[in-house]
């Protein structure tokens, strides 16, 4: 046998690489820009689209189609503790605002 024959043929395999699934996507949207509130804190801006919501559905049912948006929009600027807060005071009866 020669050096030729006994020499160790190495087949280097590439690897597979799986395409990873597509994920659905996901539209994110937030509140469209208010013009009361242009660079400013947006504490006003969440207190605002809070009692905006809850103003729609004291004037059209609680429910009510027309306020979903107001919803989204509240939703998407305050922060979650707030809101939990805001509610927990309208249940209350201690809730500053008039709705």
């Amino acid at each position: 046998m020669s050096d030729a024959d006994a020499r160790e043929v190495v087949i280097e395999e590439e690897p597979v690489v799986e395409a990873a699934p597509e994920a659905a996507a996901v539209e994110l949207k937030t509140t469209p820009f208010d013009a009361r509130f242009p660079q400013t804190n947006q504490a006003k801006h969440c207190y605002t689209r809070y009692n905006e919501f809850h103003k729609c559905q004291a004037e059209n049912g609680e429910g009510a189609e027309e306020c979903e948006p107001l919803g989204k929009f509240y939703r998407a600027i305050c922060p979650q503790e707030w809101v939990e807060k805001w509610n927990e005071q309208r249940e209350e009866g201690t809730w500053a605002g008039r709705y």
